[in-house]
């Protein structure tokens, strides 16, 4: 259940009900939704790592079971965006091996060293900002795998995917919607 009411007029689309409340901020976090899903340089492993690792901190359900390469179309047309634009994501999608096991990141064998500095960083990112904004080991390590431009997406992007998982979740449009 939503922790807002939701009239039943929207009762189908209640991310469309918030987004009639306060529009200029939805839209707006709607536009870097797009930019994030469109634009990244990530692989798309390594985005997929950041963001479920995310969604697993923040507790959104609908976060945690959204999968980029078969879900991201229908969002993108949800909030207007035709499948004549696109999506960009580099490289092969994650198996469910991959997703299951990213709690488990630091022994699983599916990751390879990136993939494992994104989990690392999401998780410092959403739990311990402040430690690992002066963890020059950690950011050595980011620095040596990572152009400075990756590591900027990758900044904007876990930005991102906490603020709306977090948005999702605290309203509880995690439990009645799966349009992220």
């Amino acid at each position: 259940m939503a922790n807002i009411a939701i009239p039943d007029s929207f009762a189908e689309t209640p991310l469309a009900y918030v987004q009639s409340l306060s529009p200029s901020l939805v839209n707006s976090l709607f536009a870097l939704a797009t930019a994030v899903y469109r634009k990244s340089q990530l692989t798309h492993r390594e985005f997929e790592a950041a963001r479920v690792r995310i969604a697993q901190i923040n507790g959104c359900l609908a976060c945690r079971d959204f999968r980029s390469e078969t879900d991201v179309p229908a969002y993108l047309a949800s909030i207007g965006i035709g499948p004549d634009e696109g999506i960009h994501l580099n490289g092969p999608a994650p198996d469910e091996a991959f997703y299951r096991d990213i709690v488990a990141w630091r022994t699983a064998p599916h990751y390879n060293e990136r993939e494992r500095l994104v989990i690392e960083f999401a998780e410092g990112f959403a739990c311990e900002p402040d430690m690992q904004g002066y963890d020059e080991a950690f950011w050595a390590r980011m620095r040596s795998a990572f152009s400075n431009a990756e590591i900027c997406d990758l900044v904007v992007a876990t930005g991102y995917f906490v603020a709306a998982g977090r948005f999702m979740h605290v309203l509880g449009l995690d439990q009645v919607t799966c349009a992220v």
